[in-house]
C-alpha cells in the first residue's frame, strides 16, 4: 500500500485524485504529490500535506468506549436489559 492510499478519501473529498501508483493529482491534472519506488514521499502542494495531517489526526483520535447497559431485576427474578 502506498502512502497516499491511506488518505485517499480525504484527498478526494477536497478535489484531488489518487491513482494506483500512489501519485496525487489536482483538479487541473497537475501532479501534486507522489511516492517513489523506495518509499520516499514528496509533495509540491502544501494543501496535500495539510489534508493528510488532518486526516491522520482524525485517525489517531481515541474511539469512545461503549456504554454499559444496566440490568434491572424484577420481583419474579427475570432479568430485563434496557
Amino acid at each position: 500500500m502506498k502512502f497516499y492510499h491511506k488518505y485517499k478519501e480525504a484527498l478526494e473529498a477536497h478535489g484531488y485524485r489518487v491513482d494506483e501508483h500512489g501519485f496525487v493529482w489536482d483538479t487541473m491534472g497537475n501532479q501534486s504529490a507522489g511516492e517513489d519506488n523506495y518509499g520516499n514521499v514528496q509533495s509540491k502542494d502544501p494543501n496535500v500535506t495539510h489534508i493528510c495531517q488532518t486526516a491522520q489526526a482524525e485517525m489517531d483520535k481515541p474511539k469512545p468506549a461503549p456504554k454499559k447497559v444496566a440490568k434491572k431485576v424484577v420481583q419474579d427474578d427475570t432479568v430485563i436489559t434496557g
